[in-house]
């Protein structure tokens, strides 16, 4: 199936819900006004709230299924322009409302919340707040099922792998992918940024992996914490090839149309990754480290 979908890049402002929602909002329409034919909008991890914040703030911010104000809101928009969105937010868990998760959103063009990705590797800081996810649901859409993961999730090449298997189209990745921090002799105007190779590699494994288009939106700026964000948001092929990208660390739209039959032609030909795989010998790979 062809259809467009397109990437937002921003900067929020941490702990600042409705500077962060009318920022979404205002990309929302610009994407509808340059890109009107866009069937799915993508936005990054955590984009309605900041992401180095203390636990208080994510307990005071987060959002429960399907009713959270960002979720309302993005519903709105969604069915105005007939279009589905993806976007990341921290939820509240509807029976135990202490816990948190850091999930991204699926909703579909009528502007139904059909559920939330809960992210299953947290990361660093994020562990103070948020517990982790322990599914990984598919999500079927007219536009084919959809599998979602949250930025350190795409290091772990099991997590794209089993969505493939489930059967999944496409994959979405929604991300706070962070600048070096921690490496001596970096700085923010050296020619070589390790921790964005290490982001092009592996977006471009996990849709070389599994023969399946992968769309990525990142961020940029920072929160006044250690982190800062280098965007490189990016949407890339079956056979891992980039077809458009937003390398600056500036705010932006990326917009490509995709066709997700390629995914049945490239595995009935060359890339037969599917068809030779040998399951019965892979047990070591679900067993502790």
């Amino acid at each position: 199936m062809k259809f467009r979908v397109s990437c937002v890049q921003m900067e929020p402002k941490l702990g600042d819900k409705e500077y962060n929602l009318k920022k979404m909002e205002s990309f929302f329409e610009k994407v509808m006004t340059d890109y009107p034919d866009t069937r799915l909008v993508v936005f990054p991890e955590l984009c309605n709230t900041g992401y180095e914040g203390e636990p208080e703030l994510f307990q005071t911010l987060a959002e429960t299924l399907p009713d959270g104000e960002s979720l309302v809101r993005m519903g709105e928009l969604a069915r105005k322009y007939h279009t589905h969105v993806i976007f990341g937010f921290a939820e509240r868990d509807s029976v135990l409302s202490d816990v948190l998760y850091n999930s991204a959103a699926m909703i579909d063009e009528d502007g139904n919340v059909l559920g939330a990705y809960r992210k299953v590797h947290p990361f660093a800081d994020e562990k103070r707040w948020c517990r982790a996810g322990c599914e990984l649901p598919i999500f079927d859409t007219v536009l084919g099922i959809i599998g979602i993961q949250i930025c350190w999730d795409t290091a772990f090449p099991e997590i794209s792998r089993c969505y493939a298997i489930k059967g999944a189209d496409l994959l979405v990745v929604s991300t706070n992918w962070e600048n070096p921090y921690e490496i001596p002799g970096w700085t923010h105007e050296s020619e070589v940024n390790p921790h964005a190779e290490d982001w092009d590699l592996m977006t471009a494994a996990r849709a070389f992996d599994n023969t399946l288009h992968l769309v990525a939106a990142n961020r940029i700026g920072g929160d006044g914490g250690t982190l800062t964000f280098f965007g490189r948001s990016k949407i890339i092929d079956p056979r891992g090839k980039t077809i458009a990208s937003l390398d600056k660390e500036e705010e932006g739209i990326i917009s490509a149309e995709i066709d997700t039959a390629l995914t049945a032609q490239k595995r009935a030909e060359y890339y037969c990754f599917f068809k030779d795989r040998r399951p019965d010998v892979y047990g070591d790979i679900v067993k502790a480290y």
